[in-house]
């Protein structure tokens, strides 16, 4: 019973936190996507830099500045590009196993999430060990 309570209580919770969004500038287009997987390699900044310009033109995006990188020793690797259409991050923790990256694409002009995807898998190749999405 407790169980079934606690889950009454998320749902709860959920709904009305949904209940509080709402479009604040229906008149600007906005777009995100997510993307997170695992590799058995680590994803260097090179390989962050290249990403994100290569991601660039497959998704038709306006480079304003290069992909800047930095790192953290406690997090790991973050690259940057900024896109007159928005941006997008890069995350990469490689200290654990298997390694771990997030990528955080925001716009102001609508893409095509698929290309998105089939770029990354495309872009990792057997490196990659799971890969997860969500708008």
């Amino acid at each position: 019973m407790k169980t079934i309570k606690k889950i009454k209580n998320q749902l709860s919770r959920l709904l009305q936190l949904s209940k509080r969004w709402r479009d604040l500038a229906p008149d600007i287009t906005r777009q995100r996507l997510v993307i997170e997987g695992t590799i058995h390699d680590t994803f260097t900044p090179e390989d962050m830099t290249r990403y994100c310009n290569e991601l660039s033109k497959v998704l038709k995006m306006t480079p304003i500045t290069s992909p800047m990188c930095n790192h953290s020793p406690r997090y790991g690797w973050c690259a940057f590009m900024h896109w007159e259409e928005s941006g997008m991050h890069v995350y990469s923790w490689d200290s654990r196993s298997p390694n771990f990256f997030s990528i955080d694409i925001y716009t102001c002009k609508k893409f095509e999430v698929d290309h998105a995807i089939n770029y990354t898998q495309e872009f990792f190749g057997d490196n990659l060990v799971d890969l997860v999405w969500r708008e």
